[in-house]
């Protein structure tokens, strides 16, 4: 049970709330998310009104370059304006007559919220002039005009309609981000306008949206393209460097302690402001609110704090398994005489805006998922952030007034470790479902594909060999019946494989579960504080053993199954550490890929087969139908050694419920 919020000093203590039981208790998460002020600049926390925004007064000269141009690209620091106000621009100058205005987000919390938000302005309901669709969440309607969603929501529906004939503008906003998505999209669209397909609406227009990126490449990628730049608002912000770590402390108690040394010698020698620092986790995020919290504890404030002022320290965690109101809270200004300090991840530097931060602390680092070509699985990293993230997260302290921004690093591992630009996604990750998408949109040739930033060959052949092996392509590489079916889940290729597996076997009741819940978050809580660790850690052992002991499919089939008869599902989630708005999430997804299941099973060709046996010989036969490749053998001790021709050593995580086990393991990524 954690702690926080909390606030440390000699101001009377806010009453301590729980995390967890706010998390479990809520009978219905809300959608709403903690970027209601992402690009916003709002004044107020219930909305209803339009703020100020630079964005304003490039009002009429934006609307008419949309107009001039197939291309644009919009360029603005966040807080400009750009996410909310441009569409509703193009919305009252007429461009919906021809079509919905689409605008696009790498993270659905952000989709979610900003929809919202313009919801409110607007003052319509949402889903009705303003909506948006998410994975295993559209809340549109025939009505909608604007239409916020995720970029890959976006191609989904270019595989229905590859002309876009239902959108009169496509905005790709968090174009800097580079996921592998935006950057399908990208070549795509530019395919689209190159081929000059007959059913292209002539009046589609594409703006592509940034705070920070390599512009020229990208105007040179779509045809020399105009630039427009929105003028921005910050004020200056001094850097320092601390030279407190190097790069191989980021795994190690250092790192933590470097930060938390920083944080608080700013609370005790920077004049008011709140703080805004940047870690790479909730575990690391945690764990540097407990020690901070500890520092501030033992802080005269009479002697020690240079601004007088000052009576306590506001301690706040962000990270995105956080609930709604939970998140909400890194908003609301703090009583007087505290200052506040938001422990974040890497969501506050792009997905968010928080008023009255002017210190900044910046780790240095940031969770990537990488490809692992020895194991041929992605797998997430801590790896340090590029120079341009580094300069976003700075710039959140010069949104209000001068900042300062302090980085925990030194200027040797600035030039030395730390890229220009974040690495793209479609240089680094696996390409198999982007592969399928592209095969079922008729593109055969996936390697002269017009990529802004060309992926390696070994990654499209790797991706090629992946989709043959599950039959979801031929020899000659055109997609066959059974990957014409995988495109239409929104589950990763190898997981489609398993279910769909399951359908034929007439037992997908045993599979959907646990692909719904493996396509949510984790839905452990794995408390921080030692008194309730153990707990957590025995509750959770005695799931497992309802499920066999030694099977984390299987465990995640029994926590779905008995919190959906429970009755009281949030109450046994709480009772057995679970994170209950996870598990809400998961029965929703279980429930919308068992309706395409009942669609896929109703045509008249879909292959049917019969096996006898147990329940968990029926589980492992359709899990292997997906990940075939991913099986390991135990070698020595508790090394494991993958059975796919490399032999490589692997390792089962102590929080597994097979980490005691045996001689075989199949594991997913």
């Amino acid at each position: 049970m954690s702690r926080f919020p909390a606030v440390a000093g000699r101001a009377p203590r806010r009453q301590e709330e729980s995390e967890r039981s706010r998390d479990l208790q809520e009978e219905r998460p809300s959608a709403v998310s903690i970027a209601d002020r992402e690009e916003k600049g709002c004044t107020s926390q219930e909305g209803g009104t339009t703020p100020t925004f630079p964005i304003q007064k490039q009002r009429k000269k934006l609307i008419q370059a949309v107009r001039d141009n197939s291309f644009l690209i919009v360029t603005g620091n966040t807080g400009s304006g750009k996410t909310t106000q441009l569409p509703k621009y193009l919305y009252e100058a007429g461009f919906s007559q021809h079509g919905m205005i689409g605008v696009t987000q790498p993270r659905k919390v952000a989709a979610i919220s900003v929809a919202q938000r313009v919801a409110e302005e607007m003052k319509c309901a949402l889903g009705s002039k303003v909506g948006y669709q998410v994975r295993f969440d559209d809340c549109s309607s025939k009505e909608t005009a604007i239409k916020y969603m995720t970029d890959g929501c976006l191609l989904k529906h270019i595989l229905g309609d590859p002309n876009l004939t239902k959108f009169s503008v496509i905005i790709l906003d968090e174009a800097h981000e580079r996921t592998l998505t935006t950057d399908i999209l990208f070549g795509l669209l530019k395919k689209l306008f190159q081929e000059k397909s007959p059913n292209r609406k002539e009046h589609l227009k594409v703006v592509v949206m940034s705070a920070t990126m390599e512009l020229a490449k990208l105007s040179a990628f779509f045809g020399n393209c105009p630039i427009f730049d929105i003028p921005g608002r910050l004020y200056p912000v001094r850097e320092k460097f601390c030279n407190l770590i190097g790069p191989r402390d980021r795994e190690n108690t250092a790192y933590i302690q470097a930060i938390v040394k920083v944080t608080m010698d700013i609370h005790l020698n920077e004049m008011a402001g709140d703080i805004l620092v940047f870690l790479t986790g909730q575990f690391e995020i945690e764990k540097s609110c407990e020690l901070l919290f500890q520092m501030a504890e033992s802080v005269d404030y009479d002697y020690d704090v240079q601004d007088t002022t000052l009576d306590g320290l506001l301690i706040l965690p962000c990270y995105g398994s956080m609930t709604t109101d939970q998140q909400r809270r890194i908003f609301l200004p703090p009583p007087p005489g505290i200052r506040k300090c938001v422990i974040s991840t890497n969501i506050s530097a792009t997905s968010l805006t928080i008023d009255g931060i002017r210190y900044v602390v910046d780790g240095g680092f940031v969770k990537q998922l990488n490809h692992n070509p020895r194991l041929g699985l992605d797998i997430l990293e801590v790896v340090p952030i590029s120079k341009s993230e580094a300069l976003q997260r700075s710039g959140r302290a010069g949104r209000t007034s001068s900042g300062k921004c302090f980085r925990i690093y030194s200027k040797d591992f600035w030039n030395q470790c730390m890229p220009d630009h974040v690495i793209p996604e479609i240089k680094r990750t696996s390409l198999t479902s982007v592969v399928l998408t592209l095969k079922c949109l008729a593109i055969h040739d996936v390697i002269r594909f017009p990529y802004l930033d060309p992926p390696n060959e070994r990654l499209i052949l790797e991706a090629l060999k992946q989709l043959y092996q599950c039959d979801a392509i031929d020899r000659s590489g055109h997609v066959t019946r059974l990957g014409l079916s995988m495109v239409e889940f929104p589950l990763p290729p190898h997981l489609t494989c398993a279910v769909i597996k399951a359908a034929s076997l007439d037992c997908e009741d045993l599979l959907l579960p646990i692909a719904a819940m493996l396509s949510v978050e984790n839905v452990f809580i794995r408390p921080v504080d030692p008194e309730y660790q153990k707990e957590a850690e025995q509750r959770h052992r005695e799931l497992a053993a309802k499920a066999g002991g030694f099977n984390d499919f299987a465990t995640l089939a029994v926590i779905f199954e008995q919190c959906k008869s429970s009755g009281a599902p949030a109450s046994w989630c709480q009772k057995h550490w679970i994170h209950w708005r996870c598990l809400f999430s998961a029965f929703r997804v279980e429930a919308q890929l068992r309706e395409l299941i009942r669609k896929l099973k109703q045509q008249s060709d879909f292959p049917r087969e019969t096996f006898e046996g147990p329940k968990h010989e029926v589980l492992r036969r359709c899990l292997c139908a997906g990940y075939f490749k991913n099986v390991a053998r135990r070698s020595v001790g508790r090394t494991f050694c993958t059975m796919d021709g490399r032999g490589s050593p692997v390792h089962i995580h102590p929080s597994s419920a097979a980490f005691l086990l045996l001689s075989e393991v199949l594991y997913q990524y």
